[in-house]
């Protein structure tokens, strides 16, 4: 009779424990939530965060704080969040580089892209830009690779560019550029596409490639120029800088590479609470303000579903795991 009764009281206690997990995501939010980036302020990803933090706000009620979290690419972040709990408070804006092109670069980073992850839906897209000190003597790619060609011959020395980090999409782009057109440049990491920004603007280095918000502005304003993106149009906030293919290389033909920045919660968040985080994004999104501001940055808004946004992950991983294998590329710090 005991044992009954102690089996009733258990079952009882996990139909109440479930109705109040229920309600728990009813009410979602009932306090802050936070929007983890991955990299140093400045780049695509902080930038992003920034613009739709505070309409996100206004939507769900509660205060959406942006943290960043710096480290290895956006890796240790990356880990942070996929570790957290899965109650909707703690949000990645992941970007290409975190869930791409870093872990199809190294199998052992601590995290599965897909698998540690739910999708919340893609915010922007943006094509990556090559841009250097107008002190460089170079007007645009195709002379720069001349120039690279010139020195390695002449001992002249070598041309450094600036990423946000090992395994990001710049760094495997100019890897992969370096490999088909048949030029030399060294890989000079930073915590983030901002911090090689400053070092551009400060002749620390010469060049950088990163998605095309974290330069634009300095472009524009003619204190860096822009050598080429990498997309197979021109973006619509530089209409002066040239494509690869503009240029003249029948080795890029084909080549589209696009950065892209999205939400994701760690994977077993509650389905209401997705829902209700995917409404909100697609709200914010929706905001005349917010568009304005993400395509004066230089990115191209685009809410996918939750589907789409995770297919799209999994596809692109599967696309540079298989150029990183064809290409021998190999990565180094």
């Amino acid at each position: 009779m005991q044992r009954r009764t102690f089996t009733r009281g258990l079952a009882a206690a996990a139909t109440l424990g479930s109705v109040f997990a229920a309600r728990a995501d009813a009410n979602f939010p009932q306090k802050p939530v936070k929007l983890v980036v991955g990299l140093a302020p400045g780049g695509i990803a902080d930038i992003t965060a920034r613009i739709i933090a505070p309409r996100l706000s206004e939507i769900l009620g509660q205060m959406v704080i942006v943290e960043n979290r710096t480290g290895a690419g956006g890796a240790i972040a990356t880990k942070a969040v996929a570790a957290s709990a899965p109650d909707g408070y703690t949000l990645l804006v992941g970007f290409d580089g975190t869930h791409v092109t870093i872990p199809a670069a190294n199998p052992a980073i601590g995290f599965d892209p897909v698998g540690d992850f739910a999708p919340v839906g893609k915010v922007v897209d943006s094509p990556v830009l090559i841009t250097a000190h107008p002190s460089f003597p170079a007007r645009d790619f195709r002379e720069f690779v001349q120039l690279s060609r010139q020195m390695i011959s002449t001992g002249k020395g070598t041309c450094d560019y600036g990423t946000s980090g090992v395994g990001s999409t710049g760094h495997l782009t100019m890897e992969l550029l370096k490999l088909r057109l048949g030029f030399y440049a060294v890989h000079i990491p930073y915590r983030g596409g901002g911090d090689a920004r400053a070092q551009v603007l400060a002749k620390q280095i010469p060049l950088m490639l990163a998605a095309v918000p974290t330069t634009s502005a300095d472009i524009r304003g003619g204190y860096l120029k822009g050598l080429a993106v990498t997309s197979a149009k021109r973006s619509p906030v530089l209409p002066d800088v040239p494509t690869l293919a503009e240029l003249g290389f029948p080795e890029t033909r084909g080549l589209d590479v696009n950065s892209w920045v999205g939400v994701l919660a760690p994977a077993k968040t509650p389905q209401a609470v997705l829902a209700k985080l995917d409404a909100a994004l697609r709200q914010t999104l929706a905001s005349e303000d917010v568009n304005t501001r993400l395509v004066n940055a230089g990115s191209t808004p685009v809410k996918s579903s939750p589907e789409l946004f995770g297919k799209q992950i999994a596809a692109d991983f599967s696309q540079w795991k298989k150029v990183i294998q064809e290409s021998k590329l190999r990565l180094e710090a």
